[in-house]
């Protein structure tokens, strides 16, 4: 009876814990429905909730739909969200549509006229308490889907009072067992089963032993705590996570079998199981993970942490006072909540790279730690992590920490100074409460990450330093709780570039007009610069570009140069980048077309004019013309007159002439005897020109320069 009152106390305390539960309200057929935005973004989402001022949003028989037109957008209903229609005694019925997922805690609880509910085959989780109190609730349809039950989720219904004795089971979720256990009592449970809930056999005391089906993959927290009967467990090998206190206080347990398929052990989930307390040998692994360090522990021990460990459980040093270091292997992973608790014998501690998560109060108390060394592969310094770590000098915060939780770093009054990295975006309550030896802080964070309260530097001296980037002096002097530090000093960003230009180009960022190779030293604003410049030559342009051999599809061209690579290219279009100084090019030719080849050098990013063009024309299976067009001009420069000599042309062509910028000015026909042409360029206005040989899709250019 308690904790029926409790839960429903809890019930009512969480509908009024939020004043604005609902961002937006809609109605539809005659009821107004109350909606939270779940996603502002495309695909837009809703999940139904209650009215923000706590009373009763919900009447009679209502129907809830699919999706919602607010502000220009529809909104698709995903959820119903937690205490959604709780308390709501008047609501008789509610239909539900297929766009719904996840039906929230507490969701319906305390509905005293509802009396049936059908869910659709969306619904994939049902939360704890979603429909406890629900007193006439009497037939309720599950669909196959769900594969999550919450606690106490029919509790108090008649619905669930009115199941025979025996175990629960929704959708092969055990959900709780149901009715009176005496002594001894064997089960064996139901084939396809696929988790065992959270307290589902909590304290019965009559419960002998238990038979898992090969179809269970978990055990929830608390699941079987108490059962003190049990004197021997075996876990499937399709089991893979066995939750907090699971078996804890299972003091008849004397044999368990743990499969390596678990890759999960919660904390203290066989704490006070004979098993347990009948260990000698120290250190308890299960599939390599760290269990607990079972036994007592002598003044200065050290540890060695077995060597394939991937884990180190909650608690698993917990209150381990005479623990003076530890080495832990590059296998773990992972280290739980409250695993070194009261470990104030430890000075110094080196965690791993491999580790990527560190759970809450991990080192509460460690007050002898004097130094830590954090993986880089943390992002989150999780709450109480540090607390009360008062001998603690310094800490380097890995480089992509996002966020510091509340009380991290509480009463760690022999911190001295702190860095908080730039992708540090959030801190938490009580963060760096009294670490009142802090005599200076750096953020390196462009944007003034959000402190969540006055309490986060509480009893730290806002008169010290605070350095922050110089861009963001007026951004950190005007964000709250920043703001209250009246000392902020911009520090300059130390950049260092090493770049590569071509020759001919200039280096300009920064201020900087450079053109040598060299080390400068450059200040634009905030930003301090050390700068390696190189200068790459350019290579020169490819000579003797020709025909190696033709066959069908299948060509060979060759030059001469010495670069690092080359750019080929047929028709003007890029073929192939290559560091030798011949290619092999296989395609599909097609009669009678001609396809011209040119080729640039290049070294690094620097690259050459494009060598004269080459070209073939395909006139027939057996016959493939090579067109190896050589020309030059002379004299160039010229003033007066000047000679272009053709060389390989194989039928008539025209020859254009244009300025520099592209106006033809020039047309004249030469065929294939044509060995030289007189271009007359008096008149002219100095500057460059471009004669370029046009037939088909030859496309032969020179540069002519004019003084």
């Amino acid at each position: 009876m308690k904790r029926t009152l409790f839960i429903l106390a809890a019930i009512l305390f969480a509908i009024n814990l939020n004043s604005k539960a609902e961002n937006f309200s809609s109605v539809f057929d005659g009821d107004t429905i109350y909606y939270r935005i779940t996603s502002p973004v495309y695909p837009y989402t809703v999940a139904v909730t209650y009215r923000g001022d706590g009373c009763t949003s919900y009447f009679g028989d209502v129907s809830i739909p699919d999706s919602v037109l607010y502000n220009g957008n529809y909104y698709k209903v995903t959820s119903i969200g937690n205490y959604a229609y709780a308390n709501s005694n008047p609501l008789t019925s509610v239909i539900i549509p297929n766009s719904v997922t996840s039906i929230g805690e507490g969701a319906f609880g305390a509905c005293v006229r509802l009396i049936s509910v059908t869910l659709p085959n969306s619904v994939t989780s049902i939360g704890g308490s979603a429909f406890f109190g629900c007193s006439r609730l009497t037939s309720i349809t599950i669909p196959n889907t769900v594969t999550s039950i919450g606690r106490d989720a029919f509790d108090n219904t008649p619905y669930y009072n009115n199941i025979p004795n025996g175990l629960v089971y929704i959708n092969n979720v055990l959900y709780e067992y149901k009715g009176s256990i005496t002594d001894s009592t064997t089960i064996n449970i139901q084939e396809g089963t696929i988790s065992i809930s959270e307290s589902a056999f909590f304290n019965c005391t009559g419960l002998k032993s238990v038979t898992f089906p090969s179809s269970l993959v978990s055990i929830g927290a608390w699941a079987f705590s108490g059962c003190y009967r049990i004197n021997s467990i075996t876990i499937p090998n399709s089991v893979t996570y066995i939750g907090d206190r699971a078996f804890s206080n299972c003091t008849g347990l004397l044999s368990i079998t743990i499969p390596s398929s678990v890759t999960t052990i919660g904390g203290s989930a066989f704490e006070n199981t004979a098993w347990y307390d009948i260990k000698t040998d120290g250190l308890v692994y299960i599939n390599n993970v760290l269990y607990k360090y079972k036994g007592i522990m002598p003044a200065n021990t050290s540890i060695n942490v077995l060597s394939g460990t991937v884990s180190i459980a909650g608690d698993a040093f917990d209150g381990c006072r005479n623990l003076t270091s530890i080495s832990i292997p590059n296998s773990v992973k992972s280290i739980g909540e409250w695993a070194f608790l009261y470990c104030n014998g430890l000075t110094t501690l080196t965690i791993p790279n491999s580790v990527t998560s560190i759970g809450v109060n991990a080192f509460y108390d460690c007050s002898g730690l004097t130094s830590i060394t954090l993986p880089n592969n943390i992002n989150s310094i999780e709450g109480g992590t540090f607390y009360n770590c008062s001998g603690l000098t310094s800490i380097t915060l890995p480089n992509y920490v996002y966020t510091i939780e509340g009380r991290a770093f509480y009463n760690c009054n022999g911190l001295t100074s702190i860095t908080l990295p730039k992708y540090v975006t959030y801190i938490g309550f009580e963060t760096f409460a009294y670490c009142n030896s802090l005599n200076s802080i750096s953020s390196e964070s462009i944007n003034p990450p959000n402190i969540e309260s006055s309490t986060s530097f509480s009893i730290v001296n806002k008169t010290i330093p605070l350095y922050v980037p110089c861009v963001s002096l007026s951004s950190y002097n005007n964000a709250r709780y920043w703001s209250d530090f009246t000392n902020q000093i911009g520090i300059k960003t130390l950049h260092n570039i090493d770049t590569t230009i071509c020759q001919g180009s200039i280096y300009t960022d920064y201020g900087a007009n450079l053109n040598s190779a060299g080390v400068y030293t450059l200040i634009s604003g905030c930003d301090s610069v050390i700068l390696i410049l190189n200068v790459n030559p350019i290579p020169a342009v490819p000579q003797s570009l020709n025909i190696y051999n033709i066959a069908i599809n299948n060509i060979e061209i060759g030059w001469r140069g010495n670069a690092e690579s080359y750019d080929v290219y047929r028709d003007d279009s890029l073929i192939a980048n290559v560091s030798l100084t011949n290619y092999m090019d296989n395609f599909s030719m097609i009669e009678g077309e001609t396809y011209c080849y040119k080729v640039k050098a290049k070294n690094g990013n620097c690259e050459s004019e494009f060598s004269d063009s080459i070209c073939y024309t395909n006139i027939g299976l057996e016959n493939i013309e090579n067109t190896n067009i050589q020309t030059k001009l002379y004299p160039n420069p010229t003033n007066n007159k000047t000679t272009l000599e053709i060389e390989g042309l194989t039928s008539e062509a025209d020859v254009l002439v244009y300025d520099m910028v592209g106006r033809l000015i020039q047309t004249h026909k030469v065929n294939r005897s044509t060995k030289h042409l007189e271009l007359d360029m008096r008149g002219n206005e100095k500057g460059v020109y471009f004669v370029r040989i046009v037939k088909n899709r030859i496309k032969h250019t020179k540069k002519l320069i004019v003084q």
